[in-house]
């Protein structure tokens, strides 16, 4: 139980400090927009990955199980 309490309060510090550094550096700004876009194959990942080329990029993977 100790544990999962720790691991819990250790994801929760790193994604706040995570804000706050995007924050500081100028990555992410109030009311700016946010485009996620669904990509059904590795083409059009490579392709849209490619298409930004030079600005910093997050691919994130979710999956439901």
């Amino acid at each position: 139980m100790l544990k999962n309490k720790r691991w819990k309060w250790l994801i929760l510090t790193c994604v706040a400090l995570a804000a706050v550094g995007a924050a500081a550096i100028g990555l992410w700004r109030p009311g700016s927009e946010v485009v996620l876009t669904d990509i059904n194959n590795i083409a059009e990942l490579s392709a849209r990955f490619n298409q930004d080329k030079g600005t910093p990029r997050l691919v994130l993977l979710l999956s439901p199980t």
